[in-house]
Parts: structure tokens; C-alpha cells; sequence
């Protein structure tokens, strides 16, 4: 219940409360186009719990349509009300997956992202690959405040622009790297290495720089 709170159904309307545990929403509404009919469907439900491998709906509503061959010129409706029900949640998620959307990394939240990590197989790789890419994104802050401040600085009258290549160099090399991190999937050592190399780098070029111009080298 939780997955489907993140993304929408295609060709379905779809609104629930889902509590902090993901096993438990209230006010359901689900609207869906069923294709065999060309009609909508409505499922309401007040509660839906998860429990074990069952999934309970508490004052649970559903109005579909009545196929029928005769001209009337109306749709013959069914309306159905239940105190209770329940179905197997394994095979409604099943049923959910063939109308999903894939969700990538990075339309995730930071919680989810840590919920996914921990999870086995290579949708954990890419969320801790993600995980470390919005860490260097905000890093980069940081790292081009003090790039701009360590080779911004010219000692000498005359001004050089080698520094202002390897400063450009450096700022590109971040670049590379974050956009490199969305590819990564199978190497986790690779992706940290991408990750935070370029800004370990940026800083002991600028310590290096600053300590250069301290000396008056310029």
C-alpha cells in the first residue's frame, strides 16, 4: 500500500491515507477504467488492513457495470456493500503491478531510498547509489564555495590563467562524477568512489592553492 501511495495507477484514480507502518490506509478510493467495458469502476473502502498475508477492507463499496446485449439506453449497475472483506494481498499486488509505472531511484523520498537499500538485489545498489549521489549533490555547496575562494585569489600582478583551467577542470570532474552515480548499479565501492572522490580532491587542490598564495607565489 505504501508503493502505491508514491506513483499513480495508469488510467485509474487512486487516494488513501496510508499510515507510518505501510500496512494500513483509511479513506480508500480507487476509480478505475475497466477496459473490457469502457466503463469506470469505483472501489471504496473506510479501512484497509494488512494482515499476514491477507488484505482486510473494512466498510468496503464497489459499483461496476453489467455488461448486457439488450438497447436500453442506460448501464445496468452493481452496487455492492461489505461490512467486511477479504483477498489475498499477493495477488492484488500482482494485479496492481501490470498497471504500475516502474518508479526509479530518483523519484523516491530519502525514506524510501533507505527502505529500498535494505532490501536484497539490484534495487538496493541503485537506492544506495542514489542515497550517495543526493550526499554529493549536497556536498557540492560546500566544495565549490571553497574551490571559488582558494582559486579565485590571485597574489601576483600578473594573472595566470592555468589556475582558472584547473579550477574548471575540477567543477567539471564533480559534474561527471553526479551524473555518472545515475548509471551505477552494480558496484557499490565505484559509486562511493564517484561519489566523493572529486570533492576529496577539490579540497587538497584548494588547501594546496591557498597554502600557494600564502607563501606569495601567487
Amino acid at each position: 500500500m505504501q508503493r502505491q501511495k508514491l506513483i499513480k495507477i495508469k488510467h485509474a484514480y487512486l487516494k488513501m491515507d496510508v499510515k507510518e507502518d505501510g500496512k494500513e490506509a483509511g479513506d480508500f478510493i480507487l476509480i478505475a477504467h475497466n477496459a473490457s467495458s469502457s466503463r469506470l469502476n469505483f472501489i471504496s473502502a473506510r479501512n484497509l488492513v494488512i494482515q499476514n498475508s491477507k488484505l482486510l477492507g473494512y466498510d468496503f463499496a464497489i459499483l461496476s457495470h453489467l455488461q448486457t446485449d439488450a438497447a436500453d439506453h442506460f448501464d445496468p449497475l452493481i452496487i455492492e456493500n461489505q461490512a467486511v472483506m477479504s483477498t489475498a494481498a499477493p495477488v492484488l499486488s500482482a494485479a496492481l503491478k501490470k498497471n504500475r509505472p516502474r518508479l526509479e531511484a530518483n523519484a523516491l523520498s530519502l525514506r524510501m531510498l533507505r527502505f529500498r537499500a535494505e532490501g536484497p538485489g539490484k534495487h538496493a545498489l541503485g537506492a544506495n547509489s542514489e542515497i550517495m549521489r543526493r550526499i554529493s549533490l549536497g556536498m557540492a555547496v560546500f566544495t565549490f564555495t571553497l574551490l571559488g575562494c582558494a582559486f579565485g585569489m590571485q597574489a601576483g600582478r600578473t594573472v595566470s590563467k592555468k589556475w582558472l583551467f584547473i579550477a574548471l577542470l575540477l567543477a567539471l570532474l564533480v559534474l561527471l562524477s553526479y551524473l555518472g552515480l545515475k548509471e551505477i548499479r552494480a558496484s557499490p565501492n565505484l559509486a562511493f568512489s564517484l561519489a566523493f572522490l572529486p570533492h576529496l580532491l577539490i579540497a587538497i587542490s584548494s588547501a594546496f592553492r591557498i597554502l600557494w598564495i600564502s607563501r606569495g607565489k601567487g
